[in-house]
C-alpha cells in the first residue's frame, strides 16, 4: 500500500484497528463511524459496573519529509478516550507496516500544550519527521530530531494502555 495515496485511509485504519481490538479481548464497537467526533467506543465491564471511553483514530499523510495528522479539536470532551495516530511505514522487505501512537487523550493534550502544537481549522495538526518515525519504528538508538517525537516514543504501538484501560475496573 502506497503511504502516498491521496485519498482518505481512515476508514480502513478503523476497521484494521477494530480488529485488533478483538483479537486483543478488548471490546468495541461503532455507533459514530463516519461523524468525525468519535470513531469507536470500547467498554470495560467488572460486575454491575461497565465503563466506556472513546476513541479517535487519525490517520497520517505523507507530506515532503514529513508525515502530518489532523486531529478533530471537536473530540476532545469529558469522557474517556484515546487517541490512535496511524501511520504506514516502509519495513525492510520494501513492504508497508501499519504502526500507531496510542495515548490517552488527557496525555496527547499534555503533549500539545509542552509542545504548543499548532490548530487550523479546529484540527491539532501534528508533524513529525518520516525519519523520526523511521527510528521508532526500527527501535534504534539514533537520536530523534524533533522534541514532539520523544514525547510521543512511549506510546508507539503501545497497545497495552488499552488493556490497562480495561483492567482497571
Amino acid at each position: 500500500m502506497n503511504p502516498d495515496e491521496e485519498f482518505s485511509l481512515d476508514g480502513i485504519d478503523e476497521l484494521d484497528i477494530q480488529l485488533k481490538l478483538y483479537q486483543m479481548g478488548v471490546e468495541s464497537f461503532s455507533p459514530y463511524a463516519g461523524s468525525g467526533k468519535v470513531d469507536m467506543v470500547i467498554r470495560s465491564e467488572n460486575g454491575g459496573l461497565v465503563r466506556y471511553a472513546d476513541i479517535k483514530v487519525c490517520t497520517g499523510l505523507k507530506k515532503g519529509s514529513n508525515i502530518i495528522w489532523e486531529l478533530e479539536i471537536g473530540f476532545f470532551m469529558d469522557n474517556e478516550s484515546f487517541i490512535i495516530l496511524a501511520i504506514r511505514l516502509p519495513e525492510e522487505d520494501e513492504t508497508f507496516q501499519k504502526h500507531h501512537f496510542i495515548l490517552e487523550s488527557k496525555n496527547f493534550l499534555q503533549i500539545a500544550k509542552k509542545h504548543r502544537m499548532k490548530t487550523k481549522n479546529d484540527k491539532w495538526i501534528v508533524t513529525l519527521p518520516f525519519s523520526d518515525l523511521q527510528i521508532l519504528n526500527k527501535q534504534s538508538n539514533s537520536k530523534l530530531s524533533k522534541s514532539v517525537a520523544k514525547s510521543l516514543k512511549n506510546y508507539f504501538n503501545n497497545w497495552d494502555c488499552l488493556l490497562e484501560w480495561q483492567s482497571n475496573r
